[in-house]
C-alpha cells in the first residue's frame, strides 16, 4: 500500500507528464482533456484528503489548508478559463501557462515541505491508511469514464464548475 506521500507524489508526475505533451504538441493536435481531467481529479482528491490530513496533523496545518485550498480555487478557474479557447489559440497557451504558474510551485512546497512534514507526524500505518484513502477516491472518480479515464466534455465542465462540497456529496464522502 502506497504512503500518502508517495501517492501525491505519482500525481504530481502524471500532471507534469501531461502537461509537457499538451505544451509540446503541435497546437492543431492538441486534446487537453487528459491534462484536465489528471490535474482536476488530483485538486479534488488533494483538496478532500491531504489538505485535512494536514490541518489536523501538522503545526500551522489550517493555515495551509486554507492556502491550499486558495490554490486549488486559483487552477480550477484557470482551467476552466483555459476550456474556452480552442488548444491552436495564441490565448490556450497563455492560459495554459497561467495554470502552470500556479502549479509548479504548489508542486514544489507540497513535495518538499507540506508532504514530508505529514509524514514525519504519521505512523507508517497512518501515513499508508490515508494513501489508500487518497487512491480510493481517485479510482472513485475515475471509474465512470471511458478506456482512458477522461470524461467527455460535458462532464469534464460538470465537475470544474461543481462546488467541492456538492461533489462530496455526491462522491458519498459527505452528508449534506
Amino acid at each position: 500500500m502506497p504512503r500518502i506521500s508517495d501517492a501525491v507524489k505519482q500525481d504530481h508526475a502524471l500532471i507534469k507528464s501531461a502537461f509537457r505533451r499538451l505544451r509540446d504538441a503541435n497546437p492543431e493536435n492538441r486534446k487537453p482533456d487528459e491534462f484536465v481531467w489528471a490535474l482536476d481529479r488530483y485538486l479534488i482528491v488533494d483538496d478532500l484528503v491531504v489538505a485535512p490530513a494536514l490541518e489536523h496533523h501538522i503545526a500551522h496545518g489550517g493555515e495551509r489548508h486554507r492556502r491550499l485550498s486558495d490554490d486549488f480555487d486559483s487552477m480550477n478557474a484557470k482551467l476552466r478559463h483555459m476550456q474556452r479557447f480552442s488548444p491552436a489559440e495564441p490565448s490556450f497557451d497563455s492560459a495554459l501557462h497561467a495554470i502552470w504558474v500556479d502549479l509548479e510551485p504548489h508542486v514544489r512546497e507540497e513535495s518538499a515541505s507540506d508532504l514530508r512534514r505529514l509524514e514525519e507526524s504519521l505512523s507508517q500505518s497512518e501515513s499508508e491508511e490515508l494513501g489508500k484513502k487518497y487512491e480510493d477516491l481517485k479510482e472513485l472518480l475515475q471509474r465512470p469514464y471511458g478506456e482512458n479515464g477522461v470524461p467527455d466534455d460535458r462532464t469534464l465542465s460538470a465537475v470544474l464548475e461543481m462546488p467541492r462540497q456538492e461533489l462530496m456529496v455526491k462522491l458519498g464522502i459527505s452528508e449534506e
